[in-house]
């Protein structure tokens, strides 16, 4: 068996190459605005929840740091189904059934909105059914959960079926099946949906980076070259960049990765998610003009598990190892946000009535993010919804949450002191095209990459909280282990909840020399 070559650069088999270097399609904000709901962030839960509201009424803005797309939306597998891996068992195991139940309720909700708009969108949008599996001689966890799977979904009135013959080429121990699900491309879908918004007249900015909220005196949104005064304001960024909700410490930062794929043989037919560990996911798509083999998971905590390269490599490897792969034409990643009770975070901010955020998706931000749009929109306008009390965003830690609470939080602790710690000593050898290292040096802690012949060098230390960076080496990337906010080789952010790019290196630098 061959391993595959990867591809260079990181992109998601979702973006054209070419639209990178294009013009912005909508401009950045200057001067002041004043709108009824300022909508920060510009993907599918953005979009929705604007669009829901502007259809309401209400003269709606949305403000997105970069461009449409860039971060969840763009890079996710673009699955949408109510069958998501064991979730259904995983909730039933902490919640009572009501909840269990409303959540499901929530998602049926964002299911049919989001086939409804994306039937009058050219977005590739196809019927397939969804499977959860168990992968023959693992361990029996992983056939238990998909069983409780489908009790649970059946019970919810999910006709979830068990059967092992799905399509794949390679033994299956159990698994469930849930027909009629769908998968699209989501950025013609999210290029439709700012059209709409476009055409009514609410205006869409890209480029336009929030770097924060004042709430005297109404909220007041805060970029580099103007600001919008709004009666609401709605964080879709991820992870809310506002830290008074103290989100950053309910959710984890989880990365995983994904890859476009040309094989000789038939394709599998369904959209497929392994329930075993490390998480594998398959489903198929037309990328430029052929229809290729989308693998994706071998997922970990944001800044935690470096190389992060050899997690692409393995998820490469297990694909060559069940198919025969020609070649591997697009490679990326995504990152997903998990909470502590496994329930998103939907609806205002504690103590903050005119602050609404939606977060915690759990990597099921397709019928996620559009049910938290209509959650959103009904709070707004005073309509009754009846499953998202179940998804408050200022509901307390459960009893049942705490021990992953802690667990979480201790991890960040952990991170924070042994990244302050380790002595990263300098290497005396030059860094190599598409590496970084963090280095200790006399004046402080030294981020250090070469990327595009450029070498970069700033303050290794995350703006957020103050934890020490590391090198993304798939992605080209600092990554934060805290909280998972991530920037660029020249330390631009590319995602929070950081809002600050990384500090320049400390002034005065001088290098310590590593001993020989």
């Amino acid at each position: 068996m061959a391993f595959p070559v990867l591809p260079a650069q990181e992109l998601s088999a979702w973006h054209d190459p070419e639209h990178a270097e294009e013009p912005d399609t909508y401009p950045r904000l200057h001067g002041t605005r004043r709108v009824d709901v300022a909508v920060v962030g510009a993907g599918i839960t953005g979009l929705t929840t604007a669009v829901l509201l502007a259809r309401e009424g209400l003269q709606v803005a949305v403000l997105e740091a970069r461009r449409l797309g860039a971060v969840a939306t763009g890079n996710t597998t673009a699955k949408i189904s109510l069958l998501q891996g064991t979730r259904a068992a995983t909730l039933d195991a902490r919640h009572d059934q009501d909840t269990v139940d409303a959540y499901l309720a929530a998602h049926r909700a964002g299911f049919d909105w989001l086939l409804d708009r994306a039937r009058s969108a050219d977005c590739d949008l196809e019927r397939r059914a969804a499977v959860t599996f168990s992968a023959a001689g693992r361990s029996s966890a992983g056939a238990e959960a998909v069983r409780r799977e489908a009790a649970v979904l059946r019970r919810a009135g999910v006709p979830a079926v068990l059967g092992t013959d799905v399509g794949l080429p390679f033994g299956v121990s159990e698994a469930v099946t849930l027909p009629d699900q769908a998968q699209f491309d989501p950025m013609p879908y999210l290029a439709d949906l700012a059209q709409e918004l476009h055409e009514r007249g609410h205006p869409v900015y890209e480029r336009t980076r929030v770097r924060g909220v004042s709430l005297f005196g109404g909220p007041r949104l805060r970029t580099d070259d103007g600001e919008v005064r709004a009666e609401r304001v709605v964080l879709a960024t991820g992870v809310p960049v506002l830290d008074r909700g103290l989100y950053f410490a309910r959710v984890e930062p989880a990365r995983s990765y994904a890859q476009a794929v040309r094989v000789d043989g038939p394709l599998p037919e369904a959209m497929y998610l392994g329930a075993d560990d490390p998480t594998v996911s398959l489903r198929t798509a037309v990328i430029e003009g052929e229809r290729r083999l989308l693998t994706g998971g071998f997922g970990h905590r944001v800044g935690a598990s470096t190389p992060t390269s050899a997690h692409e490599r393995a998820l490469a490897d297990w694909t060559a190892r069940h198919f025969d792969v020609r070649t591997v034409t697009h490679r990326w990643s995504a990152q997903d946000y998990l909470p502590e009770d496994g329930l998103p975070f939907v609806g205002p901010m504690p103590w903050q009535p005119r602050v609404l955020v939606a977060t915690g998706f759990a990597k099921w931000g397709m019928t996620g993010g559009t049910a938290a749009g209509l959650a959103l929109r009904d709070l707004v306008v005073g309509r009754r919804n009846p499953w998202s009390a179940a998804l408050r965003a200022d509901r307390a830690p459960a009893a049942a949450a705490l021990p992953a609470l802690a667990r979480a939080n201790g991890q960040v602790g952990r991170y924070l002191a042994t990244g302050w710690a380790r002595p990263h000593l300098p290497a005396r050898e030059p860094l190599p095209e598409g590496e970084g290292r963090i280095e200790t040096t006399s004046r402080g802690k030294v981020a250090r990459c070469r990327v595009g012949g450029v070498e970069h060098e700033l303050g290794a230390v995350c703006p957020h909280l103050g934890g020490i960076l590391a090198w993304n080496d798939a992605a080209g990337s600092w990554d934060c282990p805290l909280h998972g906010s991530r920037f660029a080789p020249d330390g631009d952010v590319l995602e929070g909840p950081a809002t600050a790019a990384m500090p320049p290196a400390p002034p005065g630098l001088a290098r310590v020399v590593a001993p020989r």
